[in-house]
């Protein structure tokens, strides 16, 4: 039945012209799925864990105090989850140090306006919701009601490849100063924060803020007769503290800590100077006459800026905008926010393409000019994607090679090759498919575009055993090419398809891991599409070169 089919096809020139037009509008359709987002790309799916962590982050200069506020109130918030277990809070310091931690600056963190917390949740069998869409669900709850004193608060899951700063950094460079580079980079964060699936966006610079110094006036300390050690050494103990001494307990594993400090009085109702002022007068010191002494005698209270923290990379200076992806690619939101900034910022700047897709901008009033790197999990996708396509092109080359020197006969190599490129059509609509029939959006991953190179090899060889099998029987049996093609096509069919299934069963076992899935779709759909490619289009592109075979054996 086989036969006669591909004979009929062979020998009919209307069908033959239909195969190529059916395969080239579904190479052309499954392409196309791409760029309409039917289909998505990324490097890497989200991952599902057990735990995962939120940046604490208020405007420099806030207190410990309000700090914790913001923490207790997600804290509490977080216990009343069904599936949270614990919560552990670092306030003015990061979590315990892993990989993850140290890409994204948390060991560095020491301010009492930062603070960093751990959430454990129950175990993905315990559990009916995965961790990325209870961070989706909730995110939003808790940015509205605990986000007290101008908080930024960015939830942080574990990756599932390499870590990054963000999923999506944008690197500014270039401004005549520190206070125009950060102006630039707000515009850039407000713009992103437009992006639908763009969330807990944040510009890793400071704000310009004030601080207040105390100034000792040495000579008015000298005529007191308070020693100016030890003025200092008081002052430091009533609003900082320090350790006096130690307990012993039978009962503690160490030596107990005695700290001295000031009580509730210390603490400022507000960061006003005359507040200040107010406590250093009730701040008395006694001199060696007895005589009690306001400290604000001899101190001065003087308000000045504050330095912000200068980044800088390859020595340059820079600032970093950056932002998560709330369940999507990276690749996308950027590309509506790239197009949004070219349309948007050319009223203000000369806009124009530097890199790939980083951007430059020269302000038409001052003539300063702002460079746009992307960089983060963004910069990791195209270099990954980038270096699979590379191995994709080397892979077709040398197999495209490897056909040439065994055939002897270019065309009939390149009917081949061609062959096996077509199971990229699988790949994509298998990816299609199973994003219709999964909750979660299916991603066309980095493990994806590996199925596909492994799929080169192994769909070559169906190939070849058409080829071979029809060549061998124009050789002995003297049959005319289209009938030994159809023979040949008919016959390697069943060992071909056990050959697909055994891939197909086997793979079956990884399409539904989470970092792996798109290894085991890729796969299925690359293998089946590749069988009917075997027996309808390889047919029909060998034909030519093989009736030139049978030209030669006359």
């Amino acid at each position: 039945m086989l036969e006669r089919i591909i004979l009929s096809i062979l020998e009919s020139r209307f069908k033959k012209y239909f195969i190529y037009l059916i395969t080239l509008l579904l190479f052309a359709g499954s392409i196309y799925m791409i760029p309409l987002e039917l289909v998505k790309a990324k490097m890497l799916p989200g991952k599902d864990s057990n735990s995962f962590s939120l940046y604490v982050d208020l405007p420099k200069g806030s207190s410990v105090t309000q700090t914790r506020k913001v923490t207790s109130c997600i804290s509490s918030y977080l216990m009343s989850e069904e599936d949270v277990l614990s919560t552990s809070i670092f306030l003015g310091e990061g979590l315990p140090l892993d990989f993850a931690g140290m890409v994204k600056g948390s060991a560095l963190k020491s301010e009492q306006h930062q603070a960093e917390i751990m959430v454990n949740i129950k175990k993905a069998d315990e559990r009916a919701e995965q961790s990325y869409n209870l961070i989706h669900r909730i995110r939003p709850i808790i940015q509205g009601k605990c986000s007290y004193d101008g908080a930024n608060i960015k939830f942080i899951e574990l990756p599932a490849g390499p870590p990054t700063l963000a999923d999506v950094v944008a690197e500014i460079y270039g401004g005549d100063s520190f206070e125009s580079r950060r102006t630039f980079a707000n515009k850039v964060a407000d713009l992103l924060k437009e992006q639908k699936t763009l969330v807990d966006v944040d510009v890793l610079a400071d704000e310009t803020t004030s601080r207040f110094s105390l100034v000792l006036n040495n000579n008015k300390i000298l005529e007191s007769g308070i020693g100016l050690d030890q003025i200092k050494k008081m002052l430091y103990v009533a609003f900082e503290g320090t350790s006096i001494g130690v307990i012993n307990d039978a009962d503690a594993e160490n030596q107990i800590p005695i700290f001295l400090r000031l009580g509730e009085s210390r603490i400022l109702n507000d960061d006003s100077k005359e507040v200040i002022l107010g406590k250093l007068k009730n701040f008395k010191l006694m001199n060696p006459m007895g005589m009690m002494i306001p400290a604000s005698n001899f101190i001065r209270v003087i308000e000045e800026k504050q330095a912000p923290t200068i980044n800088s990379k390859n020595l340059k200076m820079m600032i970093n905008v950056i932002a998560t992806t709330d369940m999507d690619s990276q690749i996308y939101p950027l590309l509506d926010a790239r197009t949004q900034m070219i349309n948007t910022f050319n009223t203000e700047y000369d806009v124009t393409t530097t890199n790939m897709l980083n951007l430059q901008f020269k302000d038409k009033n001052s003539g300063e000019i702002f460079e746009l790197v992307w960089d983060g999990e963004l910069r990791v996708t195209i270099d990954t994607f980038i270096e699979l396509g590379g191995a994709f092109i080397g892979a077709l080359i040398l197999i495209y090679l490897l056909m040439v020197v065994y055939y002897k006969r270019f065309a009939l190599a390149g009917a081949i090759v061609l062959a096996s490129f077509l199971s990229l059509i699988g790949v994509i609509i298998g990816h299609f498919v199973m994003d219709q029939i999964t909750p979660d959006t299916f991603y066309l991953t980095a493990t994806s575009l590996i199925g596909f190179i492994g799929l080169i090899g192994i769909n070559s060889r169906n190939s070849l055993l058409i080829v071979d099998f029809a060549k061998q029987l124009i050789r002995e049996n003297d049959y005319d090419a289209n009938k030994a093609i159809a023979l040949a096509t008919a016959t390697r069919a069943k060992p071909i398809l056990l050959t697909v299934l055994a891939i197909v069963f086997a793979s079956s076992l990884l399409a539904s891991d989470a970092v792996f899935g798109g290894l085991g779709v890729a796969l299925i759909g690359g293998t089946l599409f590749a069988y009917l490619v075997s027996l309808f289009f390889v047919p029909v592109s060998i034909q030519n070169s093989l009736k030139k075979i049978k030209e030669e054996e006359r």
